[in-house]
């Protein structure tokens, strides 16, 4: 066995495992995503993230099989494996949960426009490889390093962008400085194994010595880069099953023999001062066309009741809110009237969806507040109408103060958050 065999074996059955590892993992939560949509656009990305690993073990395989690496069809059908693995890894960017906004994580809120252009781009690479197999005898140097060449940028663009999504992914699940420098550290090296290693395949006898260590430092560095995969969705898959169980202690059991609300009529949220209580009062139609109200009372301003109150006001004033964590915010609210009340109400039936921009599809005049001022002057409210303040900022506005730049949208808000709230 030469030392390129043992070096394929062991890539085979590090991503092989780790890719069974990931499916299963995702086999496990697949049915909560029919429930839930959070679980649901992680599930997504999870399962680009095994297909990108299981063609690392398809790569493997292939190469096993074929060991004459400076032939034309053998490089070309490389690069076209290696072009679908970087492929898989672009199309997860935009499902893994960040809250973070700037210009970058902008790109993956309309996700349906980010898979077509990610696949549009890599159709005309693959294109491109595909078309260079047929020049045959014309295959030369200049050739070889174009295609090399153009992998490698794309492979070290998808690590940097998938490495730099995932920091800022682990910062908000709360891992520490020493996790997120070893994170850099070893997308940085695994970065730079792009580069090496292409340069033994364009010049064949300048690195021949110094290969099996390349090999060597490349499957270290996969395995890590794989490793902190396989922990990232497990703490993921953990924290999220933690964050709804204790969302569950704070609201009634299900009721199991609940109705469906066919049509919403009228919202109405505020707080009652004589009882202390924080209410939301749904009007809408049952199953049986005939009209109902009921409210929904608790004495602590909880998170859920915070977003109906945003998404309310959002809807009076004819704005469509975008942010990573509205997943997570559209179920909560949902289940928050569904644990305490005899009707059942869906996500589909409350919220209208363009392209990852969300609002009520209930008309805005049917939306009425009681004590809004009270509600105003409560901080968890202001701070999420904060967090949420471009989304009601006019496009016109946004592309005069070119507020796509994060420092830029950062200062707007600093400058004019406090009149735009006052005058609610």
């Amino acid at each position: 066995m030469t030392f390129k065999q043992f070096y394929l074996i062991s890539l085979f059955g590090i991503t092989c495992l780790a890719g069974t590892y990931l499916l299963l993992l995702w086999l496990s939560h697949s049915k909560k995503s029919k429930l839930n949509h959070l679980y649901k656009e992680v599930n997504q990305g999870l399962i680009f993230i095994v297909f990108a690993v299981f063609s690392w073990s398809i790569v493997s395989v292939y190469k096993v099989f074929d060991l004459q690496e400076f032939s034309p069809s053998y490089l070309i059908n490389d690069r076209i494996l290696s072009s679908l693995n970087n492929l898989f890894f672009f199309l997860s960017l935009a499902y893994i949960p960040v809250q973070k906004k700037n210009f970058f994580t902008s790109f993956f809120i309309k996700k349906d426009k980010w898979l077509l252009n990610v696949f549009l781009i890599f159709s005309v690479v693959i294109t491109f490889f595909t078309i260079t197999d047929k020049i045959g005898s014309h295959f030369n140097l200049l050739a070889r390093v174009i295609i090399i060449s153009l992998d490698s940028i794309f492979s070290i663009s998808c690590l940097f962008a998938i490495g730099y999504v995932l920091y800022i992914s682990f910062s908000e699940l709360g891992f520490n400085k020493p996790i997120l420098t070893y994170l850099k550290i070893i997308i940085g090296l695994l970065a730079a194994t792009q580069i090496i290693l292409p340069l033994s395949k364009m010049i064949p006898g300048l690195l021949n010595d110094f290969y099996p260590v390349l090999l060597a430092w490349f499957i270290i560095f996969i395995s890590q880069f794989i490793l902190l995969l396989v922990c990232y969705y497990s703490v993921l898959y953990y924290s999220y099953a933690n964050n709804l169980k204790a969302d569950t202690t704070t609201l009634k059991t299900p009721n199991i023999n609940a109705h469906e609300i066919n049509e919403l009529l009228g919202i109405e949220i505020g707080y009652e001062k004589s009882s202390k209580q924080f209410y939301l009062s749904l009007s809408f139609k049952d199953q049986f066309n005939k009209q109902q109200k009921e409210i929904n009372e608790n004495p602590k301003l909880l998170q859920p009741l915070i977003y109906w109150v945003l998404f309310s006001v959002a809807k009076k004033n004819n704005a469509m809110l975008y942010h990573q964590d509205l997943a997570i915010a559209k179920f909560r609210m949902v289940d928050y009237w569904n644990k305490d009340s005899n009707y059942k109400l869906s996500q589909e039936l409350l919220f209208f969806n363009e392209s990852g921009n969300f609002e009520f599809k209930i008309n805005g005049h049917d939306i009425n507040f009681n004590d809004f001022e009270f509600l105003k002057s409560k901080s968890p409210i202001k701070d999420a109408f904060k967090k949420h303040f471009i989304c009601f900022i006019s496009n016109e506005i946004k592309n005069t103060a070119q507020l796509n730049n994060k420092k830029n949208a950062d200062k707007y808000t600093a400058d004019h958050f406090d009149d735009f709230y006052f005058n609610l």
